[in-house]
């Protein structure tokens, strides 16, 4: 596997970079505003169409800004590429369909690099409550502090935003997690004075599962989810943005019994790479084109009217 990662950015820096020297995973990276190159990539670009026309790579990793997204995507899938895109793959259901429908016909991968759910801590709470369908409610909360003002995420022009950044979030966890088809959404959401979103909360009824989200920038960092069923309740921490070096902690609770586990460290991004290479090795990429259509769906419905 050869990686072509186009945007050095923080994020590839901090979760993506070790897995690819752990795993000895060629890579290369085009850059249009690092001075510093590293020294461990195979190849240095400092020119997009230069990287996609030269790069000998069979994936190319996008971590762009928001804004840059579709069309890279786009670009790369035309080269003949497999494609992960920072999260949100897209702006929209609109252009996620468009390349989903273009990936499918040049026979590649397109993923949405959404990979939080690639923990044990999620297995350990299903298997708890006896499986997904007897989750009767779940509540996420995502808070970060306010980011700074020339922060990408407070851009409109970057599309940034709490709905771009963790929109993807809101709409994973129902997918993962609620059973029945959607009957209802209420929701609340709440722009600055550029018109960029900096929170929204939703309340959805399924069939089987009530569904609370509240994600927000500006406010104590809080990652939790909650799920509830018949007789038992899960609590999870920081769950949008699992620490690899860190042992997690689930709280459990059965009737009046209540007893806290902890979870030995695990790297979400590598197991959502291992996940990709056993796609690749099968020549079935139906998984993420289903991921990213339903999820950028759900993220439709919360935009609704706005």
């Amino acid at each position: 596997m050869h990686i072509l990662i186009l945007g050095y950015s923080n994020l590839f820096r901090r979760r993506i970079f070790n897995v690819l020297v752990k795993n000895s995973i060629k890579f290369s990276i085009a850059s249009k505003s690092s001075k510093v190159k590293e020294k461990k990539a195979y190849k240095w670009y400092t020119n997009y169409f230069k990287a996609l026309h030269h790069s000998e790579a069979d994936i190319v990793y996008i971590s762009l800004a928001n804004s840059h997204h579709y069309y890279w995507a786009k670009k790369a899938l035309e080269k003949g590429y497999h494609v992960i895109v920072d999260k949100p793959l897209s702006k929209n259901y609109l252009q996620t369909k468009n390349l989903v429908t273009f990936a499918k016909k040049k026979k590649k991968l397109i993923a949405e690099a959404t990979f939080f759910n690639y923990h044990k801590q999620f297995k350990e709470a299903v298997d708890f409550v006896n499986g997904v369908n007897n989750i009767k409610f779940v509540n996420a909360n995502f808070t970060i502090p306010l980011p700074k003002k020339d922060s990408i995420l407070m851009s409109k022009k970057l599309s940034g935003g709490c709905m771009m950044d963790m929109g993807p979030y809101a709409a994973a966890v129902p997918r993962l997690f609620c059973s029945g088809k959607l009957i209802k959404m209420e929701r609340v959401i709440k722009k600055n004075k550029k018109g960029l979103i900096i929170s929204f909360s939703i309340f959805c009824q399924f069939k089987k599962t009530t569904y609370h989200g509240f994600f927000c920038f500006g406010g104590e960092y809080k990652s939790n989810l909650v799920f509830i069923s018949k007789n038992k309740y899960v609590e999870l921490n920081r769950v949008f943005s699992p620490p690899f070096d860190q042992k997690l902690t689930i709280t459990l609770k059965n009737k009046n019994k209540i007893y806290k586990k902890k979870l030995k460290k695990e790297n979400v991004f590598e197991n959502f790479l291992r996940k990709i290479k056993q796609s690749l090795n099968k020549k079935n990429y139906n998984h993420f084109y289903q991921i990213a259509l339903q999820d950028a769906k759900f993220r439709d419905k919360i935009l609704l009217n706005n």
